[in-house]
């Protein structure tokens, strides 16, 4: 009886034993696979842990020092706002920067932009001196939109000149910083190159690409309203509108000897002079526009003859 049972025993410690190979086995390779999962994750805690932190707090004697940096995955040794990433953000969290995120939006604000310009700046201020309507109204419309286009150039060159600092700071493969009253570099590793050349490549370009677009549309737009005013004037020749011009020197002179002896443009310039005062109900001599001149011609108390 016994020596049929124990080999039915021995028979039973070989599937145990094989059983126990299996299941060390699966722990080995189990560990080795989860091992750098493991890593990551304590590293990802140990950062959350930081971000909550003080940034600026510093352990006592025998402790350990919190890094500066307070946003995860970022560069270590470089300040939070210094990032390329987070001046990105703050970027566009400045006004007017918001307006080239899109194709449609970006068109409408610059549109809206510049029918304000014309309404309530470059219209009356070229109504002040095209005032005949109908006969000045092309010149008060290219005199106005000559100055909208003037203003806007600076406003879209300000914001291509800050998306252009912000890509060519993602674009590098060191970071500048300034800490400690001293200017830095930090090498950026492989994994921030790759992250910051792709939001570069996907957030910015885009944008710096609508800013070029429209400030060639700008430029292109003053200097055809630039050459519609020289051609108007051309067109248009002594006809059109007269405008104060001071005259000294020789050309005050030769103004002055071709009233005397060109009996045309004498009576040209006085219909030109009526039609300008046609606006005010007043005819008046052209040196009533020039307190200078007033004060030269005398007379009315020094306010000019016939400036009254």
């Amino acid at each position: 009886s016994t020596s049929l049972t124990e080999p039915h025993a021995g028979m039973h410690l070989i599937p145990r034993r094989l059983l126990l190979l299996l299941l060390l086995g699966s722990c080995t390779m189990a560990r080795a696979y989860l091992g750098p999962a493991a890593a990551r994750a304590s590293a990802a805690r140990l950062r959350a842990i930081r971000l909550a932190a003080d940034p600026e707090r510093s352990g006592s004697a025998g402790k350990t020092t919190l890094p500066s940096f307070t946003l995860p995955f970022l560069q270590p040794d470089v300040p939070a706002d210094q990032q390329p990433v987070v001046e990105l953000r703050n970027l566009r969290a400045q006004a007017f920067y918001d307006w080239a995120d899109d194709d449609e939006r970006y068109k409408d604000r610059l549109f809206s932009l510049y029918a304000n310009l014309m309404i309530f700046l470059s219209g009356p201020i070229s109504y002040t001196t095209f005032n005949v309507l109908p006969f000045e109204l092309p010149q008060l419309l290219l005199a106005a939109n000559i100055g909208t286009l003037a203003a806007m150039i600076p406003f879209v060159i300000r914001l291509r000149v800050g998306y252009g600092f912000v890509s060519q700071r993602l674009k590098e493969r060191s970071s500048y910083y300034e800490a400690n009253q001293r200017g830095l570099f930090a090498k950026k590793d492989a994994e921030s190159v790759l992250r910051d050349r792709l939001i570069e490549q996907q957030q910015v370009a885009p944008v710096l690409r609508r800013i070029d677009v429209s400030i060639g549309a700008l430029v292109a737009a003053l200097v055809v309203s630039l050459f519609a005013g020289e051609a108007l004037t051309l067109i248009e020749g002594e006809a059109g509108p007269t405008t104060l011009k001071t005259l000294s020197g020789d050309s005050a002179i030769q103004f002055t000897n071709r009233l005397r002896a060109d009996d045309e443009f004498a009576a040209r310039e006085q219909t030109r002079a009526k039609r300008k005062a046609e606006s005010g109900g007043q005819l008046k001599p052209t040196y009533c526009d020039s307190r200078y001149y007033k004060i030269l011609a005398g007379g009315n108390s020094q306010g000019g003859v016939g400036c009254q």
